[in-house]
C-alpha cells in the first residue's frame, strides 16, 4: 500500500458503501488519498489500533482493471481469482459484469446472482441443453474445453452429477443446494430454475429411456412436480413494497430419483407461512395472491356462486371492498394480470389430478375467508365486564 496505489475507502456520507482513490501520502498515524473521478475531493484515515500490521480504517487495496480481452475470456467468472478479495472487490466485481448483462458470479462453489429485474434469454431451452451435455462431458472426463460461464444451471449440473457419482466411498449421496437471499432476490425464480433443470435431466437422462414408456412416464411426473409452483405460490406469495411475487414462507423440496437417474417425484415441507397477512397488510402491498385472483378472474357463474356482487359495494372493485384485500389499495401486478393467474392455478390444480370438486371446494373456502373477514364485532356491557 504505497503513494499512488489504488485502494477502497468506505465513506458513510456517500450514495456508495466504498470510493475508489488513489493514495496521496501515507505516514505511520495516517493515510491521505484522493477521489479517482475528482482529484479536488481528498479523504484522510487514521492508523488502526493494531500495531502488528499497518492497516488504516476503512481502506482496502484495489484489484488492477481487467482488460476488455480479459473479461472475455472469463478471467471474472470466479472471485477465488482475484488477489484482494474483500467486500468492496467483491461489490465492485459483481457491478461490473452486472453492468454487462452477467448476472451470476462464482465464488469457488457458491453462485452468486443479481436480479437484473427483467427478463434476460438466458434459460432458453438451448443454453439448458448445452450445459446438460457440458455436465455429461465433465462427469465422463471428456470435456476438452473450457467450461461454460457462471449459470444456476451449473450449480443443479453439479449436484445430480454428484448424486449419480458413487466416489471413493462406493455409494451414491443425496445432495442439497441452499438458495437464501433477502426479499426481492430472486429466490423464488432461482428455485423454479432448478427444478426445471433437475426435472429435466430427471425425465430425459441417458438412462430414461431404456425402456419405451420411460420418457413419458418421467415427463408426466415432470410437469406435475412443475405445476406444484403456482399452486404455491397463489396460496403463499404475496405483493409486498419490494417485490411483487414475495415468498411469505420457507419450503424445503425434495425430489426423488431412481438409481438410473429418473426422476421418481417431489415432496415440498412448508414452514414459517407470514399467518399475520391474512387479516393484515401495509399500504401499497397485497394479501396473497389467490384472493385477488378469485375476486378479479371469477366467472359470472362464479360471482354468483360465491356471492360476490358488485352492485353491493358502493361503486368500489370487488378486491377494494372486501377487508382481507382492500387494506393495501389492492394494486395490480406488473408481470401478470390476477384474471391470468386463476386461470394459471386452476390448470396447474387440474394437472395436479385435482378433481373438479376439490377444486371447487378450495375456491369455496378462499370465498368464505374473503366474507368472513367482512364480519365486525362491537363491545358490550355484561355483568360491568366488556364482551364482543
Amino acid at each position: 500500500m504505497e503513494t499512488g496505489a489504488r485502494v477502497w475507502i468506505s465513506d458513510s456520507e456517500s450514495e456508495d458503501a466504498w470510493l475508489l482513490c488513489e493514495i496521496a501520502k501515507k505516514t505511520d498515524s495516517e493515510l491521505v488519498a484522493t477521489h479517482v473521478d475528482d482529484s479536488s475531493r481528498s479523504i484522510t484515515r487514521n492508523r488502526t489500533a493494531d500495531t502488528s500490521i499497518v492497516k488504516y480504517q476503512g481502506v482496502e487495496l484495489a484489484n488492477a482493471p481487467l482488460s476488455e480481452e480479459e473479461k472475455k475470456e472469463g478471467r471474472d467468472d470466479d472471485l477465488i481469482t482475484l488477489p484482494h478479495l474483500h467486500e468492496p472487490a467483491i461489490l465492485h466485481a459483481v457491478n461490473e459484469r452486472f453492468m454487462l448483462g452477467k448476472i451470476y458470479t462464482w465464488t469457488g462453489p457458491v453462485l452468486i446472482a443479481v436480479n437484473p429485474f427483467q427478463r434476460l434469454p438466458l434459460y432458453t431451452r438451448e443454453l439448458l441443453q448445452a450445459y446438460r451435455q457440458e455436465g455429461l462431458l465433465r462427469s465422463q472426463g471428456l470435456l476438452q474445453k473450457a467450461p461454460m460461464g457462471p449459470h444456476i444451471y451449473s450449480i443443479a449440473d453439479r449436484s445430480y452429477r454428484q448424486m449419480m457419482s458413487t466416489g471413493r466411498s462406493g455409494v451414491k449421496k443425496s445432495q442439497a443446494i441452499l438458495i437464501s437471499g433477502e426479499s426481492g432476490a430472486g429466490k423464488t425464480e432461482s428455485t423454479k430454475i432448478v427444478m426445471l433443470y433437475l426435472t429435466t435431466l430427471g425425465s430425459d437422462n441417458e438412462h430414461a429411456h431404456a425402456h419405451e414408456n420411460a420418457g413419458a412416464a418421467g415427463t408426466d411426473t415432470m410437469e406435475r412436480v412443475l405445476q406444484s409452483n403456482p399452486i404455491l405460490e397463489a396460496f403463499g406469495n404475496a405483493r409486498t413494497l419490494r417485490n411483487d411475487n414475495s415468498s411469505r414462507f420457507g419450503k424445503f423440496i425434495e425430489l426423488g430419483f431412481s438409481r438410473a437417474g429418473m426422476l421418481l417425484g417431489a415432496r415440498v415441507d412448508t414452514y414459517l407461512l407470514e399467518k399475520v397477512r391474512l387479516g393484515f397488510h401495509a399500504s401499497g402491498e397485497r394479501n396473497y395472491h389467490i384472493f385477488y385472483q378469485l375476486l378479479r378472474g371469477a366467472t359470472p357463474e362464479q360471482q354468483q356462486k360465491f356471492h360476490f356482487y358488485e352492485g353491493h359495494t358502493g361503486g368500489l372493485e370487488l378486491c377494494n371492498y372486501f377487508h382481507y384485500t382492500g387494506q393495501g389499495g389492492a394494486p395490480h401486478l406488473r408481470e401478470f394480470t390476477d384474471e391470468e393467474g386463476l386461470a394459471y392455478t386452476i390448470k396447474a390444480m387440474k394437472r395436479m389430478a385435482w378433481s373438479e370438486d376439490k377444486v371447487d371446494t378450495v375456491l369455496k373456502l378462499i370465498a368464505g375467508l374473503l366474507h368472513l373477514g367482512q364480519m365486525t364485532f362491537s363491545t358490550v356491557d355484561v355483568n360491568g365486564e366488556e364482551a364482543a
